[in-house]
């Protein structure tokens, strides 16, 4: 789960650039993916997948990967710019 508060197109485009064939940025309405978390949930009851429901809050998005999470993570982790001064 990443968190995209004052996060332009820009970057989240870069980022997505990056992780290209190594993982997928996935965003979408909070409502949705709690309904599809709920759904999931509902048919497979106990899935590890419930814990996810509660994170939905604020502007967050899902990486998914099949490769080497330490990667993953060091290529957000690059993405990383400080927030402008206000």
């Amino acid at each position: 789960i990443v968190e995209v508060d004052n996060v332009g197109s820009n970057q989240l485009q870069k980022t997505r650039i990056s992780l290209r064939g190594k993982g997928e940025v996935l965003m979408g309405k909070n409502t949705m993916m709690r309904k599809c978390i709920r759904e999931y949930v509902e048919e497979n009851p106990g899935a590890p997948v419930e814990a996810l429901e509660a994170s939905c809050r604020g502007n967050v998005g899902f990486v998914f990967t099949n490769g080497d999470l330490g990667e993953v993570r060091t290529i957000l982790e690059e993405n990383v710019r400080p927030a402008p001064a206000k």
